[in-house]
């Protein structure tokens, strides 16, 4: 287990500029102790590992430092010729189709048969949607600003200039993390909601790391979070669970009562809840019950 261990923290460092005692001992859950004494251990074994004193210290891996390829073991193999496919399927990009297809020639080992199908070929974006993402990634590696139009959930439009950092897929569709420069904060953008990208002769550099960047702006994002209250007949609650997680908290006159955590004004998530609506009730809060009330009234006028 501690050889494990060793070689995590070894690509852990390897993966990021600058790692704190306290992140690793949390990534790897030990104590801080542990850490420090792994750190002597790897230290001593020749691997160039340096600490950097001050307010944003911490551990740091000589950028020149290889690992031997003969440290991925067959388990390791398994899960990037998973990974690279699983990502086959939802981007179709052709350098990835062509990388899959060279990993699995030197993986030849691994029992391809044997490994879980994931398959998001059906929730993919449009060939438009995905042309788009490659021009972001792109900027993206060429560190050049892009402009676009943009339209909110609200239907409000506006042009933006963005310092494009990275590029995601979550909740079924692409987002670009990146800094408007005319709001001079950073935000998130949805790509299906971008027309008009292109590419400006402005260059740009960063030198924050982007996974602490967008970690500060998801925490940021969740303070907007709420807890919803849930009451549904026990029959569906395979249904319920299939879409929200949260807590079962008490059971009334045969009902499940759960509690979920949601971000308000998410769409989806409002949509689901919407789609519930027949089987499940929204006890609180109260606001937000009004919400889909007035919206469920709505499409009663729209469709009459």
């Amino acid at each position: 287990m501690k050889i494990e261990r060793l070689i995590g923290i070894i690509f852990y460092l390897i993966n990021r500029e600058c790692v704190t005692t306290n992140e690793l001992a949390q990534k790897f859950e030990v104590s801080r102790r542990t850490i420090l004494r792994d750190i002597d251990t790897l230290t001593l074994a020749g691997i160039p590992i340096y600490s950097e004193l001050g307010v944003n210290g911490g551990y740091i891996i000589n950028k020149d430092f290889k690992v031997d390829e003969k440290i991925i073991d067959s388990n390791n193999k398994e899960y990037i010729l998973l990974a690279l496919n699983s990502l086959r399927t939802v981007y179709g990009n052709k350098k990835v189709i062509e990388t899959y297809e060279k990993m699995k020639h030197l993986y030849n080992d691994v029992n391809i048969n044997a490994l879980p199908d994931v398959d998001f070929s059906v929730v993919t974006e449009s060939p438009q949607i995905m042309k788009c993402v490659d021009l972001i990634n792109k900027a993206t590696k060429e560190q050049r600003t892009i402009k676009f139009i943009y339209t909110n959930s609200a239907g409000h439009t506006k042009k933006v200039f963005l310092n494009p950092l990275h590029t995601y897929y979550r909740w079924y569709s692409w987002y670009v993390f990146g800094y408007d420069t005319s709001k001079n904060d950073y935000h998130m953008f949805k790509v299906v909601r971008m027309k008009n990208i292109s590419l400006t002769k402005e260059l740009f550099e960063t030198k924050d790391n982007i996974a602490n960047l967008l970690s500060d702006f998801e925490k940021r994002r969740n303070q907007t979070n709420i807890t919803v209250t849930l009451s549904y007949k026990q029959e569906i609650d395979a249904l319920v669970n299939e879409y929200f997680k949260g807590e079962i908290v008490e059971t009334v006159n045969e009902c499940f009562i759960r509690e979920i955590e949601i971000k308000e004004n998410d769409f989806i998530t409002f949509s689901i809840l919407l789609g519930l609506c027949d089987k499940v009730k929204i006890l609180s809060p109260q606001k937000y019950k009004e919400k889909v009330l007035a919206h469920i009234s709505k499409i009663k006028k729209n469709l009459t």
